[in-house]
This record gives C-alpha cells, structure tokens and sequence, in this order.
C-alpha cells in the first residue's frame, strides 16, 4: 500500500504516550497512528453506513421510528417482568 505523509499537531502528553505504545509493541509511533486512524476511520465510515441503512429502511416501510418514550416504556416493562 502506498504511504504518503502527513504532519499532525499532537500534545506532548499524548506523543509521550504513542512513544511509549509504540516501544511496548515494537513498533514505530508512525505505524500506531496509522493503526489508530485506520480504526476511528473503519469506525465512522460504518456508523455512517449503519445510519444511512436505517434511513433507508424507514424511508421504504421496512422499519418505523419508535419515540423515545415508548422506548422506555418497553425497558421499564421488560425489567419489571424481571
């Protein structure tokens, strides 16, 4: 994979933290912050996703929205049948 360069503003307390991440897995800090940035990346693009897929299900009758209050009716109801 290709890499390209990039330069970041961290605090000195969180750099102190990646260098002693990186020494503790053998690792150089730079493949830390990939690793990191890859999964908060993974992350977002699939809650993005997860969200866009219940739009879509609402939007063609698949599912419906339930308020919150009848949300927490449900939760009281289960755990008082408990």
């Amino acid at each position: 994979m290709s890499k390209d360069t990039m330069a970041v503003r961290v605090d000195a307390d969180l750099r102190t933290r990646l260098d002693q991440l990186a020494n503790a897995f053998g690792q150089t800090r730079s493949s830390i912050i990939n690793d990191a940035l890859r999964q908060y990346a993974d992350h977002q693009e699939w809650q993005i996703n997860l969200i866009a897929d219940r739009a879509r299900s609402i939007a063609e009758g698949r599912a419906k929205l339930i308020g919150h209050d009848d949300v927490l009716a449900g939760f009281e109801q289960r755990f008082a049948e408990k």
